[in-house]
Order: structure tokens, then C-alpha cells, then sequence
């Protein structure tokens, strides 16, 4: 009896090795990379830097090649250029002296995909407070 329940269990066991190994066979690996073309430029205030939103709403943080802000304090417009991403000094001193109603203009952006293009996004507008609604 001892003979054919050790029997039993090997059989058992190489029947159970054999239907691993076939369902190994055909199991695989799907990869699947959201790759987006650019969606929409956003401002990050706590970070003072654009970022750009893929399609499916997956952030681009390297995306922004350069861009332009435009801001009017007390009356006088101000333009300001830079390279990359991120406010440079000049630009963050500008929103240092703006008021809660200010808007800030940001345009000539131009963002790299993740195919390499370069493309102009068009240009946007971010108020830094809550306008009252007698605006």
C-alpha cells in the first residue's frame, strides 16, 4: 500500500510539472508604452516652471525647450525669454511684484515630443489670485 501511494503522489507530481511547463509555453509579455503627442502646457506655481501633459495625461517634465512671459504690473508691460523649463531669476522677480490680480502671459513655447519634434505650443494665461466678481 505504501509502494502505490508513493506511486500515486509521483505520478501526481509529474503530471502537475508537465501542465506548468505547457501553460509556460504560451504565457508572454505584452509591453505597452503610452507614447502621446503633447496636449497642453501647464504652469506649476510651487515650482515655477511649465510642464508639459501628453494625451493621456502623463507628465513631460523635460519637455519645454524655451518660452516667453509676459506680464503687465502697475500699468507697464514686461517681457522676459529664457531657455528650459524653469522661471528664470528675472522672471520670478517680476511675479514677486505683481498683485492677486495679475495675469501672467505665456507665450513662443516651444516643446520637444517624446519622437524628438520640436513643436510650437500655442500660448496660455494664468492668473495668480481670485478675481473678485465685480471683474
Amino acid at each position: 500500500m505504501k509502494r502505490f501511494i508513493a506511486f500515486l503522489l509521483l505520478c501526481l507530481s509529474y503530471n502537475l510539472a508537465s501542465a506548468q511547463e505547457g501553460e509556460d509555453e504560451f504565457r508572454g509579455t505584452i509591453k505597452v508604452q503610452k507614447t502621446g503627442h503633447i496636449n497642453r502646457i501647464i504652469f506649476d506655481n510651487v515650482n515655477y516652471r511649465l510642464i508639459a501633459i501628453d494625451q493621456y495625461g502623463n507628465p513631460l517634465d523635460s519637455a519645454i525647450q524655451e518660452f516667453q512671459l509676459g506680464v503687465s504690473i502697475k500699468g507697464i508691460y514686461y517681457k522676459e525669454q529664457t531657455k528650459g523649463s524653469i522661471l528664470s531669476y528675472q522672471m520670478q522677480q517680476l511675479l514677486g511684484k505683481c498683485d492677486q490680480t495679475s495675469v501672467i502671459f505665456f507665450d513662443k513655447i516651444k516643446a520637444k515630443d517624446r519622437s524628438g519634434i520640436v513643436l510650437d505650443m500655442p500660448k496660455f494665461s494664468y492668473s495668480l489670485g481670485k478675481m473678485s466678481e465685480d471683474y
